[in-house]
């Protein structure tokens, strides 16, 4: 028997009926005797050890069971040409929407409420006609006319077909106001009625994540809007540059852009107020600074250090466009797994991984942007995780909701409309786990968790991850601010505890170079036609990956306590506060 004393923490023996633990199983054992049942007083010692053993068992089991080759086969279907990239709104999505259905129906899930796995969401589409957009700058006599793609790019409105905006031009830092750090961008300026120029990004010296929070473009048009702005024209850092070349912006020009549509038939979100709004390239942008008499590298390294300073260009702006526009309808795809603790079944941890990817771009090489890796094997992995909790001969305590995501790529929006409109009580839904574009290259030996250092999921993933032979590394490109640039930031702004869960960069065999073909991979096939089913795919890191997902959520699912915020942690006490929960078992 192997005795585990939850009182004491120690275990006195190394067998289980006899049999070997191995170390695997052990990590389970430690885990599970925590979670899954009561203290010692409550019930007898044999009686904890040995129930504790035979759901570890089970556990190891399944997660033994897990197949490298069924992910891969999964996602190769799901990135094949007869899904043309799976744009939200196409038939390629909705192609790949149904073999998700099928398979969830195929595994036991149970549908929603009304019988069906499809959760359809309403979408406003709006789409730039490219010859129409214009920009012209005035000071003085002096007038500008900025070329698109060469100068700017910009998208479809949200509000009329047809918009014109004459207006001031403001220059208002980072466009960002944190209580957190004492940074106010607007400080001394009206924002009401002008556009505003505001520097990409947010200062250095903001927490990772915080920095992340604030760079988000939703969070600054959020800001300009309610201020009065009439527009937002960005400027992109000098590290905004380096990240993303100015040629990854144009094969985006006269894409669909989409917002989901609230029940008075609004589109949520687009901000249609902020119409005179577009992204300048580094030759723009120089060229209005030097119409302004300012030098644009100067403003540069005096924000960059963490400085604020805003003030009128003495410059002004007309913008113009239009756009074609319509309303189409897409679907998240949505099956459950009951819990089995009477207490513990109505409370919810939510898997999602976006379905959706780019549809047809023509950059140069094959139209098609078929998504293998972003996001087609996180949707496979999906599939793995919960085809291996449907064998579990008991289910975990909590439900489990598994959602494949439409309209990731137009900003969130499935997991906004999930999360805005959950089929289940949003204050049942404990925890989100979130699967966006796993690498798998090669084979791994460490994952990344991005959020998990703000809530009590560390520890589920820590535990995951040692059982599955792996480690939880930090972040490794912190600069990329990916907390709040996938599904998972959906969740948090209602207040829920959540992680994006991704391959690190740790290859468990040195003729790999895990950096090396990660980076190569974000570079060079990220949002390209490229990312396909022939890039390099390691069956074995495949495993390890969906079985840390796997055990992740059987310890959140399995836990008497719910996940909980860290104390003083920014985004909970940003978006949890005065949310209730229930009370969790005993």
């Amino acid at each position: 028997m192997l005795h585990y004393s939850r009182t004491c923490g120690t275990f006195t023996g190394m067998k289980a009926n006899g049999t070997d633990v191995r170390p695997w199983l052990a990590a389970l054992v430690i885990g599970v005797t925590g979670i899954a049942f009561g203290a010692c007083d409550r019930r007898g010692a044999d009686d904890e050890q040995v129930a504790a053993v035979e759901v570890a068992a089970s556990w190891r089991s399944i997660a033994e069971g897990v197949r490298g080759d069924r992910i891969r086969r999964d996602a190769e279907m799901l990135a094949d040409d007869a899904m043309a990239g799976r744009e939200a709104g196409t038939e390629g999505f909705d192609l790949a929407a149904s073999f998700v259905a099928e398979r969830f129906a195929a595994l036991g899930l149970a549908p929603l409420s009304d019988g069906s796995y499809l959760q359809e969401v309403e979408l406003f589409w709006t789409r730039l006609l490219p010859e129409s957009a214009r920009i012209t700058l005035q000071a003085g006599d002096t007038e500008i006319d900025l070329t698109i793609r060469e100068d700017f790019v910009r998208s479809g409105g949200f509000g009329p077909g047809e918009e014109r905006v004459d207006a001031e031009v403001v220059f208002a830092g980072h466009g960002i106001a944190a209580p957190e750090y004492e940074h106010d961008d607007f400080a001394g300026i009206d924002p009401a009625g002008v556009i505003l120029v505001v520097l990409s990004g947010a200062p250095p010296h903001f927490e990772t994540d915080l920095r992340a929070y604030y760079s988000s473009s939703t969070v600054k048009q959020t800001e300009a809007a309610s201020r009065g702005a009439l527009g937002l024209l960005v400027v992109r850092t000098p590290v905004d540059q380096r990240r993303r070349p100015w040629d990854r912006y144009l094969p985006g020009v006269g894409r669909t852009d989409m917002e989901w549509v609230d029940s008075g038939g609004v589109p949520f979100g687009g901000y249609p107020e902020l119409a005179g709004s577009a992204v300048l390239s580094q030759g723009a942008a120089e060229r209005l600074f030097e119409l302004a008499g300012r030098d644009l590298s100067e403003l540069f390294v005096h924000h960059g250090a963490g400085e604020t300073g805003s003030f009128p260009l003495g410059v002004s702006a007309v913008l113009e466009r239009s756009s074609d526009q319509g309303r189409t309808v897409s679907a998240n795809v949505v099956g459950i797994l009951a819990g089995d603790d009477p207490r513990l079944r109505d409370e919810y941890v939510v898997y999602t991984a976006h379905l959706d990817h780019l549809g047809t771009l023509d950059d140069g090489d094959d139209q098609i942007h078929n998504g293998f890796y972003d996001n087609a094997v996180g949707v496979a992995t999906l599939l793995e995780v919960a085809r291996a909790m449907t064998k579990l001969p008991v289910p975990p305590r909590r439900s489990i909701l598994f959602v494949a995501l439409t309209a990731e790529e137009k900003g969130l929006l499935g997991s906004s409309f999930f999360a805005q409109n959950p089929p289940v009580p949003i204050e049942r839904i404990v925890a989100n786990l979130n699967i966006d574009m796993p690498f798998l290259g090669f084979p791994i030996g460490d994952v990344e968790a991005f959020g998990v250092e703000h809530s009590t999921l560390r520890s589920s993933v820590e535990k995951a991850a040692h059982a599955a032979g792996i480690v939880l590394s930090p972040d490794s490109m912190p600069e990329r601010v990916r907390f709040v640039r996938s599904d998972q930031f959906s969740f948090v702004q209602r207040g829920i505890p959540a992680l994006n869960l991704k391959p690190g960069s740790i290859s468990t065999d040195d003729s790999f170079d895990g950096p090396a073909m990660l980076a190569d991979f974000l570079d060079n096939h990220y949002h390209r036609s490229s990312d396909a089913g022939d890039q390099p795919f390691s069956e074995s890191g495949a495993e390890r990956f969906a079985r840390t997902a796997l055990l992740t959520g059987l310890w959140v699912a399995s836990d008497k306590d719910r996940p909980s915020w860290n104390e003083g942690d920014f985004f909970g006490e940003k978006f949890a506060t005065g949310r209730v929960a229930p009370v969790s078992a005993p």
